[in-house]
């Protein structure tokens, strides 16, 4: 099995082409896609607002916890 090393030359390049051009779709579908955050936080952040719910009360601003506690 004696190859062309033209044909070989060849198949290199387009393979390369290929795995670039896939490469730049992934990257492109990735710049595309909005940032998900974890599940873990996601769960975190419902379960805060579900607490804050069943307490009844909605959360409250910074300045306004420093000012009742002064």
């Amino acid at each position: 099995m004696d190859m062309n090393l033209y044909f070989a030359e060849w198949l290199v390049r387009e393979r390369l082409a290929e795995a670039r051009a896939a490469g730049a779709r992934d990257a492109l579908t990735q710049a595309v896609r909005p940032e998900r955050r974890p599940v873990r936080v996601r769960l975190g952040a419902a379960l805060v607002s579900l607490g804050r719910r069943l307490e009844g009360r909605r959360p409250r601003r910074a300045d306004a916890l420093a000012a009742e506690s002064s």
